[in-house]
């Protein structure tokens, strides 16, 4: 009888060691979640050098570089992103850097031209390759979807021409038609 109670008090012992080792791992990583969310919320992220390996505070930085216009930094940092193993935040990678080129491509064209219409740069053709790619991932992100069908629409090197899906759930095949984009497999347009 007194072997087991020794073997139960080691066991309880052992327990709760474990346990509080647990509760200490959790509370630092509680507290580096909170200093980064932190340095989100202040849009200072971008200042920590070097980067965490995490992809979702690479994602968080990028997000920030995104929102102050520094989109070649932000759509590097988001190309790193897209690795990750996590399908919802590799999807939202392709659909954040295919923004990024979007936004990239349209000041370039701006700043091309000052008056007319948009001139096509490789830009749009990433922007393109980007929502794809992102909704070969997760085909119900609408907005990826819908920001496609934009450039689609706003593409200068395919004026009046409208879209509509073939067999390939991603490609989008040309149609003359009155210049609308249609999506045959779903009633929802763009953003739910």
């Amino acid at each position: 009888m007194a072997g087991l109670t020794r073997w139960t008090t080691r066991l309880v012992w052992l327990l709760l060691i474990a346990a509080l080792a647990a509760c200490v791992w959790f509370a630092a990583q509680w507290r580096s979640t909170q200093r980064l969310n932190g340095m989100i919320r202040d849009r200072t992220i971008e200042q920590l050098k070097p980067l965490p390996a995490d992809p979702r505070v690479r994602y968080a930085a990028a997000w920030t570089l995104e929102r102050a216009q520094h989109l070649d930094e932000a759509a590097r940092l988001f190309t790193d992103v897209q690795a990750t193993t996590d399908p919802v935040l590799a999807a939202n990678a392709w659909f954040a850097l295919g923004n990024a080129y979007f936004q990239t491509g349209i000041k370039a064209s701006r700043a091309s031209t000052t008056e007319g219409p948009v001139v096509e740069n490789t830009q749009f053709d990433l922007a393109r390759d980007a929502y794809r790619a992102a909704l070969r991932i997760d085909p119900a992100l609408y907005g990826a979807r819908y920001n496609l069908e934009l450039l689609e629409r706003l593409s200068p090197r395919r004026p009046g021409e409208g879209w509509r899906r073939n067999t390939d759930p991603i490609a989008i095949q040309s149609d003359r038609h009155n210049g609308w984009t249609t999506i045959q497999e779903s009633e929802r347009r763009g953003l739910p």
